[in-house]
């Protein structure tokens, strides 16, 4: 996003960086992802205070209306159940992108973001532990994660179906600030789809080809990172 508006920032990687991790400590943020400038910090997915952090002013409004971005996120995680459905037992355990993250654990990563965000919209508060949670040890092959995304989906759909409209100009709290519930669910689509083109990225690498194609149009008018990893 910074990116996007011309804004010249220096990455740091936390991950194995014990300084990095004490200077993030020391200044009171929790986890990534954070930007900061000097002693003022913006923690997580929230454009509005960061463009107020970097002095751009304007208001980030999601591209999307809830019914665009309900239907972007269900044909992501249509794509990431199909993927994950084709992996062989023996990639689950793959790790790309520097993160001692498995395959296994980022596909199922997709369908515990949106599962997260349906819980929040019950009871008005989302966690950090859609985040951090590792499936359990009974969902482990790439059938019985896409067996898991397939609930998912099913209650993600419910749910909206019956969601009237002016949900989405309300507030919710999260783990990193009170956020429009518009804005967390673009977030929550945009997440998935991050991910899921990692998984299509893995798949490739070792020549599995699951049903379908997945390219940039699945991802249209959601605010994708450049990067991959």
């Amino acid at each position: 996003m910074l990116s996007s508006w011309g804004v010249q920032y220096e990455p740091v990687d936390v991950q194995g960086n014990a300084a990095a991790q004490a200077e993030l400590k020391r200044i009171g943020i929790p986890r990534v992802p954070a930007t900061v400038v000097g002693s003022q910090f913006v923690h997580g997915w929230n454009p509005e205070a960061l463009a107020r952090l970097v002095g751009i002013e304007q208001v980030i409004v999601p591209a999307l209306n809830p019914q665009e971005l309900a239907q972007s996120l269900d044909r992501i995680l249509s794509y990431a159940q199909h993927g994950i459905a084709a992996a062989p037992d023996h990639l689950m355990t793959v790790e790309r992108g520097g993160r001692k993250r498995s395959l296994r654990d980022l596909s199922y990563h997709v369908f515990r973001l949106t599962l997260g965000f349906v819980e929040a919209m019950e009871t008005g508060y989302f966690p950090v532990t859609p985040i951090t949670d590792y499936g359990p040890t009974d969902i482990r092959t790439g059938p019985q994660i896409a067996e898991f995304g397939a609930a998912v989906r099913e209650r993600f759909n419910a749910w909206f179906a019956t969601a009237p409209l002016e949900v989405f100009r309300k507030p919710v709290g999260t783990y990193y600030g009170e956020q429009s519930i518009h804005a967390l669910f673009e977030r929550t689509a945009w997440h998935a789809g991050q991910h899921t083109r990692q998984i299509y990225l893995i798949l490739e690498e070792f020549g599995v080809m699951p049903p379908g194609s997945l390219d940039d149009s699945v991802f249209d008018g959601l605010p994708m990172p450049e990067a991959l990893w």
